[in-house]
């Protein structure tokens, strides 16, 4: 009995977003990781926003393929398709995990029921990417080498669900530095005015997303406005493509073994 993977990401207009996530999936489709990880056989992905189909008809289309892939039709008991664990990569959990994605997948679930009856494997979400316990960690190690001078800042998109920014303020506080986010108070034009008022003149920012994209870019954008007071320097997003898939794919296997 092997398991399914369905990647989800937040997608957008932008249509770098979409190719980031196929980019993801290729990845974890590699014979690097289907060597290490064998009882995963099928990897795919949906965006909860930006495409044409929503996330539940995404997933759907999903399992249908698997008839292409195991060379089995599908309904049929000989499937080795036992499971399909949904994996948000997500580094916070707003709305999106907590309320969107669950709802999309018992949409799915209860459509494929009907479809496969008994045949349907069992769909289940995992925890999304951010509570990886190893985040913390390379967190501060993105901001090993500033110097001791420079004020250090970890800029999240931001949440106003009760609660699910203080994930933010303890990466931050860990790696040392002060937490500003895009959406929601204290925004980053009100943490680049405090650090300025402490005397800081050089400020390291770290932009808490999954990927590079419209957002790291306007940001960049805001950054830039201060140049002519202090120096800011935008780093790049914390983890790599190969660093979500070896942290997502880790944590998956954990519920299939």
């Amino acid at each position: 009995m092997l398991t399914a993977v369905f990647f989800v990401t937040h997608g957008s207009s932008d249509r770098r977003s979409w190719l980031n996530l196929q980019n993801l999936v290729a990845i974890a489709q590699s014979p690097e990781y289907r060597t290490k990880y064998p009882e995963i056989a099928i990897i795919g992905g949906g965006c909860l926003e930006g495409q044409a189909q929503t996330l539940s008809q995404q997933l759907e289309a999903f399992v249908q393929t698997f008839d292409t892939v195991t060379q089995s039709p599908i309904p049929n008991p000989q499937s080795p398709i036992s499971q399909i664990l949904i994996m948000p990569l997500f580094l916070l959990s707003g709305l999106h995990v907590s309320e969107d994605i669950p709802v999309e997948v018992a949409i799915a679930d209860a459509n494929l029921q009907t479809k496969l009856t008994e045949s349907c494997p069992k769909l289940a979400i995992a925890p999304h990417l951010g509570t990886d316990p190893q985040i913390p960690q390379l967190i501060a190690q993105r901001f090993a080498n500033v110097e001791t001078d420079a004020a250090r800042m970890l800029i999240a998109h931001g949440s106003r669900r009760p609660g699910a920014n203080q994930v933010i303020e303890d990466l931050a506080h860990h790696a040392r530095a002060i937490a500003a986010y895009w959406s929601v108070e204290p925004k980053i034009d009100v943490q680049i005015e405090k650090l300025i008022g402490q005397g800081y003149r050089k400020i390291y920012a770290l932009p808490y997303f999954l990927t590079e994209g419209g957002i790291t870019e306007a940001i960049a954008q805001k950054l830039d406005s201060y140049s002519d007071r202090l120096q800011i320097h935008q780093l790049p997003v914390p983890l790599s493509d190969h660093e979500i898939i070896d942290l997502a794919l880790t944590k998956l296997a954990t519920n299939v073994r």
